[in-house]
């Protein structure tokens, strides 16, 4: 490392060299330990700089600014009342209707597949379906 990198990384990083990056800082103490007298200015002069940054503190806003910024900030939006109502009785009656419709599809269904008829009776009792008592017309 020469003395114009070293500078510059004072420059960039301050004046403390523990806070230079990992791979620059083993060059830097061999350049320091090597020439002192050239290195110690520039870390003083950093040093002077990091010291009134670190000491440096934003001021806190006054109570007029907090007050203007709150009252310029846009009010909360809130849709009319029976919104949510119409939401909520809507998504109930659509629950209802399916529910309603689950129950016609199961009565459509069951009547579909109790036998009503001679010939669903002698088809239930072809297919095994033993849970039937019913007489066969015509003594078969």
């Amino acid at each position: 490392m020469d003395l114009d990198r070293f500078a510059a990384l004072a420059e960039a990083y301050g004046g403390d060299v523990s806070r230079w990056p990992e791979n620059v800082r083993e060059p830097a103490a061999l350049l320091m330990s090597s020439d002192p007298a050239a290195t110690a200015p520039l870390l003083a002069a950093q040093s002077d700089l990091d010291w009134a940054l670190d000491a440096w503190r934003a001021p806190a806003g006054s109570a007029a600014l907090q007050a203007a910024i709150l009252a310029s900030a846009p009010a909360a939006r809130r849709g009319p009342a029976w919104r949510g109502w119409m939401w909520r009785t809507s998504l109930g009656a659509g629950l209802m209707a399916a529910g309603a419709a689950g129950v016609m599809a199961g009565v459509v269904v069951s009547g579909a597949i109790a036998p009503v008829g001679e010939l669903e009776v002698f088809t239930a009792a072809v297919s095994a379906y033993d849970t039937l008592d019913v007489e066969l017309v015509g003594g078969v």
